[in-house]
């Protein structure tokens, strides 16, 4: 019998910190005031009208279960769209929401004590999901080089992990790192049977001529349609791993959430097979490329962490990170406080830059103002 309230399922359980800004952001909304919101990696300014046609043609189709790793379909289009060169014969795709996939990743290859090294700063899930499966985390610092800090971290502490996080391109950070840099570090990882997880979330979304693909025959690898091809709303995302551990993701996804809509990944499938697709992911490459540099252009560079050069975030600097989100809040300025994914980002704040394109300059401008304000109050 569980006495100790801290070994609770209640005690481990924790929300995402995105989503309690999102509802503060809704209300303040609600009194009438214009809120810049970038607190979020929602897509309202990338609005997907093939994706939506798609949606409403299989909704006609009856409502059914899926089998619980997903529509045959597909697990195909997925394997033939996003890792083809990966054997079929050794590995297997598994559809679910990507942020489920994290957890389900960790739980395949996990048992309740064993260490597990994460990036700091890091998506907040990954914590989360190590916290509730009672695993030992240890932090390394993905502002610096992956496998310099991760080697750096190993000899310093001594402790070997059973697996091991890399977010390349990196959410909250915003920054895709050249992935065959990490070939030497992964031959270690499979020499030492230390279970790699790749959250590739961003991986075709980068701004430069960095490939961050990371070259390893073993990790276990989470994509996600709906940051890709701006539908976040429909929760669908993938994980490739060895047949395996795909059985495990598989089974967890049955005792839980079931299955994803089918409707929903038939008509995802046919999307993944068409021209759409690639034409799709390219608008929103080129859309992105030109927001982060009016980013730039507008906000000073000291305010910069990082260079973002993928995905939609990118951190700021700032004096106190929850005293500075709230001070934003009350100038209609929507941010997500930086150490709410880690130590290393603590005097930050991050922001999203996917939101409406008519309202983007004026909200980076509010931004700015309200940062200006900040450092002169």
């Amino acid at each position: 019998m569980i006495s100790d309230i801290e070994n609770t399922w209640e005690s481990r359980i924790r929300p995402q910190p995105m989503f309690d800004v999102l509802q503060r952001a809704q209300i303040q909304e609600q009194t009438g005031q214009y809120v810049a919101r970038m607190e979020i990696g929602d897509t309202p300014g990338f609005r997907n009208e093939e994706i939506h046609r798609l949606l409403a043609q299989f909704a006609q189709e009856p409502l059914r279960y899926s089998p619980s790793s997903g529509e045959v379909k597909l697990i195909e289009a997925v394997h033939l769209s996003q890792w083809a060169n990966h054997s079929n014969s050794e590995m297997a795709v598994t559809i679910a929401p990507a942020n489920f996939l994290i957890t389900a990743a960790m739980t395949s290859v996990s048992s309740i004590g064993d260490i597990v090294y994460l990036p700091d700063p890091g998506f907040p899930s990954y914590v989360l999901a190590a916290n509730f499966l009672g695993l030992r985390v240890v932090f390394y610092n993905s502002l610096a080089n992956f496998e310099i800090s991760i080697r750096e971290k190993i000899e310093e502490t001594g402790l070997i992990p059973k697996l091991v996080m890399i977010n390349n391109p990196s959410n909250p950070i915003g920054l895709a790192i050249e992935g065959k840099t990490f070939g030497n570090l992964s031959n270690y990882f499979d020499e030492n049977r230390i279970q790699l997880i790749l959250d590739e979330t961003y991986v075709n979304l980068v701004y430069d001529e960095i490939n961050p693909l990371i070259d390893s025959y073993s990790a276990i690898r989470i994509r996600s349609f709906s940051k890709e091809h701006c539908a976040p709303g429909l929760r669908i995302g993938y994980a490739l791993a060895p047949k395996k551990l795909t059985k495990v993701i598989s089974d967890l996804v049955s005792l839980s959430i079931s299955c994803s809509p089918k409707f929903i990944q038939l008509a995802v499938a046919e999307y993944l097979l068409s021209d759409f697709s690639a034409t799709h992911t390219e608008r929103v490459r080129n859309e992105m490329k030109n927001r982060f540099q009016i980013l730039r252009d507008i906000i000073p560079n000291e305010h910069f962490l990082s260079k973002s050069n993928s995905a939609f975030y990118a951190l700021l600097r700032i004096e106190n990170d929850l005293e500075g989100f709230e001070f934003l809040m009350n100038e209609n300025v929507s941010t997500c406080p930086g150490s709410k994914f880690g130590h290393n980002s603590a005097n930050s704040i991050r922001i999203s830059l996917a939101g409406k394109k008519e309202n983007f300059e004026n909200d980076i401008n509010m931004l700015k103002n309200a940062l200006d304000k900040y450092s002169n109050r």
